[in-house]
């Protein structure tokens, strides 16, 4: 019988994050699911989707919210992946005592792809799984910021990964990085982000890694496929697929195959 309960648990800087466990009858390894930039694990489809599967075989599942998103506390402008990782292994500290399981698997959608791959370097993750990973930050943060940039410039270019570098201002890209007056759609957003980021790309930690799933979408116009810096054996690439890979016609494309992965001994 699946058991499913809101969790607590503190930052590093003393914040409550919270998140969703859920549990089958017994434990037979957990998965920590975690979201996209700015985005909210504990309320995604596909993360609820993937546990319910995931407690039917009796893996538990902890999908939370990093320090200032969803239900959780804290501020999110000062935002890193240094600090989502330090969230995330708070997280699976929690998960590990809770499920009494040494083997954690991670579920990372976009910018959380890059969160598995700094943790891997100390946590023996069993398995993971990667949803259109936005590893090489180096070159998106600049391909943003180029069609960014060009919509305000001149709209009737159509900037994509092919084309982006021919379009790119490195002085104006450098310049907006080090920008003080930053908004997302709800948040105010420092610095930090960008510095940390834009000479990295974090797909150097997973090279040669035989425990990973990729599933991405072929459409991916936010994270396109061509900008994986590395090869990965296992994989699912999703016909017509964007970069959510919510809606039913695209999610059933790789729902089984996750759960499958997930399963395996």
């Amino acid at each position: 019988m699946t058991k499913t309960e809101l969790i607590e648990f503190k930052n590093n800087a003393g914040d409550i994050l919270r998140g969703i466990l859920t549990e089958g009858d017994i434990s037979n390894g957990a998965v920590l699911m975690c979201a996209g930039f700015e985005r909210n694990s504990t309320t995604e489809k596909k993360f609820k989707a993937l546990a319910d599967k995931l407690s039917e075989k009796n893996i538990a599942s902890l999908r939370f919210d990093y320090t200032g998103c969803g239900l959780s506390d804290g501020d999110f402008s000062n935002v890193t992946i240094k600090r989502m990782s330090e969230d995330a292994k708070r997280a699976i500290e929690f998960l590990k005592s809770k499920t009494q399981s040494s083997a954690i698997s991670m579920v990372g959608h976009s910018i959380s792809g890059c969160v598995a791959a700094n943790l891997c370097k100390e946590i023996d993750f069993e398995k993971m799984i990667l949803i259109g990973p936005a590893l090489n930050q180096r070159d998106l943060l600049r391909f943003w910021f180029t069609v960014s940039a060009m919509k305000k410039q001149n709209s009737s270019v159509e900037i994509n990964w092919s084309n982006y570098k021919n379009y790119l201002d490195e002085k104006s890209f450098l310049a907006d990085c080090a920008r003080t007056d930053r908004m997302t759609k709800t948040n105010f957003l420092s610095p930090e982000y960008f510095i940390e980021n834009k000479s990295k790309d974090y797909s150097d930690s997973l090279r040669n890694a035989d425990n990973i799933l990729l599933i991405h979408g072929d459409k991916d116009d936010k994270v396109p496929l061509e900008s994986l810096g590395a090869e990965f054996a296992s994989k699912v690439i999703v016909k017509a697929g964007d970069h959510d890979l919510e809606r039913p016609d695209m999610f059933s494309q790789w729902e089984n195959r996750a759960v499958e992965f997930l399963s395996e001994i």
